[in-house]
């Protein structure tokens, strides 16, 4: 019983630590590339959209809708 309650305490303490942050802007990409890759991914989402409106399925649907979301996230994301 020990040895799982120190592999807990452990898994807790490293969940804790303080994360690696990322300073430098644009470190791999630079600043017209995040432009052209965020406006690319938002006119995607607007014409899957269109085709989302005839799907039936809910959950198919929320499933794209959320990649979709996501896709805009890292694409518009500078530090990524």
């Amino acid at each position: 019983m020990k040895f799982f309650t120190y592999i807990l305490l452990f898994i807790f303490i490293y969940g804790c630590a303080a994360q690696e942050v990322n300073n430098i802007k644009y470190k791999f990409r630079t600043k017209d590339i995040v432009k052209k890759d965020c406006k690319k991914a938002i006119e995607q989402k607007k014409f899957s959209m269109r085709d989302d409106i005839t799907s039936k399925n809910f959950s198919l649907q929320y499933a794209k809708v959320f990649n979709a979301n996501n896709k805009i996230k890292r694409a518009c994301d500078p530090y990524r």
